[in-house]
């Protein structure tokens, strides 16, 4: 139930961000994932296969941001949204001593 919540929420937050993606702005959501990918799998000390599926759910949470990013103070309810659904698909795939370690790292205020 948690998993078809999860994947829902992503495909909504998809239909909302995806209007106006050019390839200028894939490239850059492809780098930005990349780079976050790999620093929460060198914080973290994820395996390579956990990797891969960071790297795609850090794709997904970019594409969404980017439709955002114009004026984060307005949507910040939206983006609060698109980091609980970032937050819940990173739960899934590291365990959890990982998740603990991520959370302490990228969500501590």
């Amino acid at each position: 139930m948690k998993k078809i919540f999860t994947l829902c929420f992503f495909a909504l937050t998809l239909l909302f961000s995806t209007q106006g993606i050019d390839a200028q702005n894939i490239k850059e959501i492809n780098a930005a994932a990349s780079e976050k990918a790999k620093a929460v799998g060198q914080t973290v000390k994820i395996h390579k296969d956990q990797l891969e599926d960071v790297y795609q759910a850090y794709k997904v949470y970019e594409t969404s941001f980017q439709g955002l990013s114009k004026d984060l103070e307005a949507n910040r309810e939206e983006l609060k949204i698109i980091n609980i659904a970032l937050d819940n698909r990173l739960k899934e795939i590291l365990n959890d001593e990982q998740f603990e370690k991520y959370m302490a790292t990228y969500r501590a205020n």
